[in-house]
């Protein structure tokens, strides 16, 4: 098995208290059995609390945060897991646990990673001197150096594509036509709340404000956070390529991130930016698959 690792995955630490947008909100969260089942058995005030927030259905047991609820009830005053103060964090579900982590196996290939739907996982990339992506490579037969590095298209390459740098490079495009086309196509995604219906809404009625907007972001901000965002994106969905064509999957991370320069161009605060559009997109499987169908009906019209 070889694994790759960027750089950022192995300084990843959770906030806890100190993260500003809290992922034990919005989501649906899948409870794996065993711990489901330990859950349903737990004695004393903790145990109450878990059975009053899980929610069960033919497909299992379930944490739901609502609209009434956005906020996982497990969480005390301080913001901390009330589980993970008693029982360390061995005793969270699978899904708790691994969040934001995430892993992708193709053939003898692990791809691992931070999702940037996460504070911590944005700041650390934002963080990183690096204008693109850098990865660790470790393999059980030794056959890479632990200091070896790489970039992304090596990483593509060790997948038999070899493409041409430049497709590994995000330059920004804004366009009124362009925009117009992009937003009309993410108002068709599932809303993970209303905000994110606001915000579509709000750039679609002035355009040429935010081409406007967008240009002069550009010309005055460092974009380097965008590139290692697109890079990042097309890395997460590698594994999709068994399922969509490569100009497809650059289709959607191209998009994604400059929807997250129009954001960021008309708001502000690009972090806060990207780990929302991971959220609304990369975080639901159902967008995922929308927006790539899309991009690859386009390769076929």
């Amino acid at each position: 098995m070889i694994s790759i690792y960027p750089t950022i995955y192995h300084e990843f630490q959770c906030k806890a208290d100190g993260c500003e947008n809290t992922c034990c909100q919005l989501w649906t969260i899948d409870i794996d059995e065993p711990t489901a089942e330990r859950y349903h058995t737990m004695t004393g005030p903790l145990g109450e609390s878990l059975r009053q927030a899980i929610t069960i259905d033919e497909e299992g047991s379930h944490f739901v945060f609502s609209k009434e609820q956005p906020m996982c009830p497990l969480l005390n005053e301080k913001g901390l897991c009330k589980v993970v103060l008693e029982l360390g964090e061995e005793g969270l579900c699978d899904t708790c646990h691994m969040h934001p982590r995430f892993y992708k196996y193709i053939e003898d290939l692990e791809l691992c990673g931070v999702g940037l739907s996460c504070e911590a996982s944005v700041e650390l990339l934002a963080k990183d001197n690096n204008r693109e992506l850098v990865f660790t490579i470790e393999d059980d037969d030794n056959e890479f150096s632990p200091d070896e590095r790489l970039k992304l298209e090596n990483v593509f390459q060790l997948l038999a594509f070899d493409l041409e740098p430049a497709l590994f490079q995000y330059t920004p495009s804004p366009s009124g036509e362009y925009y117009k086309q992009l937003l009309d196509l993410y108002k068709t995604t599932e809303p993970i709340d209303e905000a994110w219906t606001t915000q579509v809404n709000a750039l679609s009625k002035d355009i040429d404000q935010v081409v406007t907007s967008v240009k002069s972001y550009v010309h005055q901000q460092d974009m380097s956070i965008f590139n290692k965002v697109y890079q990042y994106i097309l890395y997460r969905q590698i594994d999709m390529l068994a399922d969509y064509s490569l100009e497809a999957i650059i289709g959607y991370a191209k998009d994604g991130t400059e929807y997250m320069l129009m954001t960021s161009a008309i708001e502000g605060n690009p972090l806060k930016q990207i780990a929302r559009w991971s959220q609304q997109i990369e975080y639901d499987e159902d967008n995922v698959d929308l927006l790539l169908q899309h991009y690859e009906a386009q390769l076929e019209a």
